[in-house]
């Protein structure tokens, strides 16, 4: 029997609350980065602010995605890979603004969070985690979110992990398309069962200049090996 696999997104204090994305619904439909912990894409409330100052950056509260499958494969499903697709990179696109006078820190873009050591190895070894190890997205409601990365008050998978460049997360244009995919969970996700796989987290930095409005929906994909 050919599996059926959802995407949902976690959100609530731990272990967390599944909402399935399946866009029945308005609130369902799609995932949207903004200042406070919610799963409702349709919201307008709680917008990134743009810094004032040069070196000023603002992020989103993180957002946890995972897929669920919930009729079983005859054999198993592995190999769970995410990417998104851009024609040029979310700074630009989503015009995100610039942080100049941050040399040598992270800047704004759209990040996910990475244990290994290279975007390379991250490509081809599991960087996801068990969503039992799922943490509540945190910062200061409204201003921002505390980054994927921050040793203090951020995810406790990634904080400790020897990531590139910024520790724990990197930006999401390394992983483009399907060959230059992020493997979430290398090897079997589920056996002939149901169950869920590993999750993501992933973060939106605003520089100072950025431009304020709505940006264009872009669309993320997981995909899967079944047997």
């Amino acid at each position: 029997m050919t599996a059926t696999v959802i995407i949902e997104q976690i959100y609530n204090t731990a272990p967390g609350t599944f909402i399935y994305k399946d866009n029945s619904g308005t609130e369902k439909s799609g995932s949207r980065y903004m200042t406070t912990d919610n799963f409702d894409g349709s919201l307008t409330t709680h917008p990134i602010p743009i810094p004032t100052a040069d070196n000023g950056i603002s992020g989103s509260y993180w957002i946890t995605h995972c897929i669920d499958c919930t009729v079983a494969p005859d054999t198993y499903l592995k190999n769970l890979r995410y990417y998104q697709t851009w024609s040029v990179d979310p700074v630009t696109d989503w015009s995100l603004g610039s942080s100049v006078a941050n040399a040598g820190r992270i800047g704004p873009g759209l990040y996910i969070g990475i244990s290994s050591a290279t975007v390379a190895d991250a490509k081809i070894l599991t960087q996801g985690f068990p969503s039992g190890s799922y943490e509540q997205a945190a910062g200061n409601e409204g201003t921002s979110g505390y980054y994927i990365s921050n040793s203090a008050n951020g995810y406790d998978y990634y904080t400790n992990c020897s990531a590139p460049a910024s520790g724990g997360m990197v930006s999401i244009t390394h992983f483009d398309s399907l060959g230059n995919a992020f493997m979430v969970q290398s090897g079997q996700i589920v056996g002939a069962s149901t169950g869920r796989s590993y999750c993501i987290v992933t973060q939106v930095l605003v520089g100072s200049g950025a431009t304020a409005g709505e940006k264009a929906d872009k669309t993320a994909t997981f995909v899967y090996s079944e047997s």
